[in-house]
């Protein structure tokens, strides 16, 4: 009982407040329930008995009008009377009927209640009977009214077999005194035999009912007592456990109040109040962590403002300083006594004043803040910095009262920048003086180079087998020296070229047809070598059309020449994404090594020698300058299998529709 207990009082407990009233409420309206459950059962049984003791005056009344026309149909022979007999036997007939049915394990309710019509009971009473007969039937003195109904049922059996007999007797005329005196002897014995038998009943019944009142009465106040006394119960416990509580938040607040900020409340329950005392231990422990945190950041506060290499302080909203760490007062040049209270308006010169007041104007009005703009400062030495001001307003409940801002001296800063300005000026000025010097030296080389060439050739033709062999060897030197240095100037002019143009890439360019001028250029180079060169439909974007030209040519070229033995295969292909064109030169080649990957871009780079695979190195640091200058990328995707080149143009410049090769 003890641990029930203990387990009901953690449950009401740990329950809501809500549940707990509800709970309250509801054990109320269990007791009214259960109260008036009672009395509906006690009515019941009443109505169910008094409706019994009625049934069993009807089937006295029956079974006595069945005697007398009985009688009387043993007197006058009259079928009439004999009909009426008939009549009146039928009523405990239909008491049987449905007597004979309750006693079934599943009744038929439908022949029950035309039993207890027959029998000449109310409808209306048809519930109560049968309530009283399914749930009380082995319960003392209704068991006992129901044996008596059944004898006396025996005894209407053995009425209704006379009957039969008599009525026999008087259709075929057998009837005389004596057997007409025997008959009338027996149904009075009968009546006699039933009469004790009604008596039985109805005193049973009576009995009974009374019996069944007074227990039914104290059931009714003992069940109310009991479910009232659970309520109080329940509610006392609740109550307690409320006050608890309550109490218990109470004294916490007070002693909170008076700074006992250690004290932590007992929480008692898992209700809403346990919830409140929770938080407000939760709340103690955060304004315990808080104050701590506040002397940790006012201790911060002024270690960092002390050692930020950036000028801090803080304005009212008149523009007067408030406060300032130390690095303010390096770059004022003023102590802080003298800037607190100061006007930040005296630290600007009368040029720099009207935007600067509008600006912090839009700051202390809410407007936005000041981020890194630059002015100048004048120091108290008269001296002048440049500086990089930023500000944003201060608030307190919604309201602005004043700002914080930092200084940056931006002086040492903007004079390198000026300085590396100039450099990267000399450099640039340097550069195209170079590639002014390049074009030059390749364009103006050209005119001697020819000379030494075409006397080279003619030394060859005049003079190879008719000065010996080694001079054969020499003018051979002699020759392919001049053809190799007339390659290089004429790819040195051709990349001077690509730099020199103007980068200006507004032309739209189809690229399907720039791919066709690319193969009608390479056309010899690819019939020699048997190549087989196919392209997927490309794009149209904007660019340098002969540039994109050269582009494709240069990485066909380089596909059909360095090729294995087998026929050169060349595949072009793009995709879109990332807001970019992704174009793909794939072929079947002898491929190139990860090693290699970053320098074949470089100028004169070579990885062959020239007597197996012609050329100078520079074809694809000319593709590379193209893309460079188109805003793209260009890489080599290292393998054995084949070379796969692929470069990107921007597709935010690209009309994004396909044309077919």
């Amino acid at each position: 009982m003890s641990l029930y207990r203990f387990s009901l009082t953690r449950r009401l407990s740990n329950a809501s407040i809500t549940t707990k009233l509800i709970g309250i409420v509801v054990m109320f309206l269990i007791a009214i329930a259960g109260v008036i459950a009672m009395v509906q059962i006690a009515f019941m049984v009443t109505s169910g008995v008094q409706a019994y003791i009625i049934g069993e005056g009807l089937w006295s009344k029956a079974q006595k009008d069945a005697v007398y026309h009985l009688a009387r149909y043993a007197d006058t022979q009259d079928p009439a009377d004999y009909e009426k007999f008939a009549a009146a036997v039928a009523v405990p007939l239909g008491d049987r009927m449905a007597r004979v049915e309750l006693l079934k394990e599943k009744y038929d309710r439908v022949i029950v209640m035309q039993g207890l019509v027959a029998g000449g009971n109310a409808l209306s009473d048809s519930s109560s009977l049968i309530f009283i007969f399914r749930n009380f039937r082995n319960f003392g003195f209704v068991a006992d009214a129901l044996k008596t109904w059944a004898d006396a049922d025996v005894q209407i059996d053995a009425l209704i077999e006379l009957g039969a007999q008599l009525r026999d007797a008087v259709n075929s005329r057998r009837l005389d005194t004596r057997r007409l005196q025997m008959f009338v002897d027996r149904i009075n014995e009968i009546d006699q035999n039933i009469l004790p038998l009604e008596k039985r009943f109805s005193g049973t019944l009576t009995q009974g009912a009374r019996s069944a009142q007074a227990v039914m009465f104290v059931v009714i106040v003992i069940v109310a007592e009991g479910l009232l006394t659970l309520g109080l119960l329940v509610s006392w416990l609740i109550s307690r456990d409320l006050r608890a509580s309550i109490d218990g938040l109470r004294e916490g607040a007070v002693r909170v109040a008076r700074g006992e900020l250690d004290h932590r409340i007992t929480v008692r329950s898992k209700d809403e109040l346990g919830d409140l005392t929770m938080v407000f231990n939760d709340m103690i422990a955060r304004r315990r962590e808080a104050e701590t945190a506040l002397i940790a950041a006012t201790d911060f506060h002024e270690t960092v403002m002390e050692s930020v290499t950036d000028a801090i302080f803080t304005m009212d909203t008149e523009g007067r300083f408030t406060t300032a760490n130390r690095r303010t007062t390096i770059v004022t040049g003023y102590p802080v006594e003298e800037l607190l209270g100061q006007p930040w308006a005296s630290l600007f010169s009368q040029e720099h004043l009207p935007e600067m007041f509008e600006r912090l104007s839009s700051t202390i009005q809410g407007r936005g803040p000041i981020l890194n703009f630059e002015v100048p400062l004048i120091q108290k030495s008269s001296s002048t910095v440049l500086i990089s001001f930023s500000a944003v307003a201060l608030k307190r409940d919604g309201v602005i009262f004043g700002v914080v801002g930092a200084i940056n001296d931006i002086t040492d800063r903007k004079l390198a920048e000026e300085e590396l300005k100039n450099r990267a000026d000399e450099l640039t000025r340097s550069n195209e003086e170079l590639e002014q010097f390049a074009y030059v030296a390749s364009h103006d080389l050209q005119e001697p180079l020819r000379t030494v060439s075409g006397f080279a050739q003619l030394l060859s033709k005049r003079y190879v087998g008719k000065l010996g062999a080694e001079a054969d060897e020499y003018i051979h030197y002699v020759t392919s020296g001049a053809q190799r240095m007339k390659s290089l100037i004429e790819d040195l002019l051709a990349f001077s070229r690509v730099t020199r143009e103007p980068r200006a890439m507004e032309d739209e360019v189809d690229l399907n047809q720039v791919v066709r001028s690319a193969l009608a250029n390479t056309r010899a180079a690819i019939d020699a070598a048997g190549a087989s060169v196919t392209c997927e439909p490309l794009p149209t974007v904007r660019g340098n059309e002969r540039q994109l030209i050269q582009l494709f040519q240069n990485l066909i070229g380089n596909a059909v020449k360095f090729r294995r033995e087998v026929q050169p295969v060349v595949h072009i292909s793009a995709d879109e994404g990332d807001g970019e064109w992704r174009f793909t030169v794939r072929d079947n080649g002898i491929g190139i090594s990860a090693q290699h990957a970053e320098q074949v871009f470089g100028l004169f780079q070579r990885l062959h020698g020239r007597d197996k695979y012609p050329g100078n190195g520079i074809g694809l640091t000319i593709c590379k300058k193209i893309v460079d200058l188109h805003g793209g990328r260009i890489w080599v995707v290292p393998g054995d299998s084949g070379a796969v080149f692929r470069f990107t143009l921007e597709a935010r410049n690209a009309h994004g529709h396909f044309v077919g090769v």
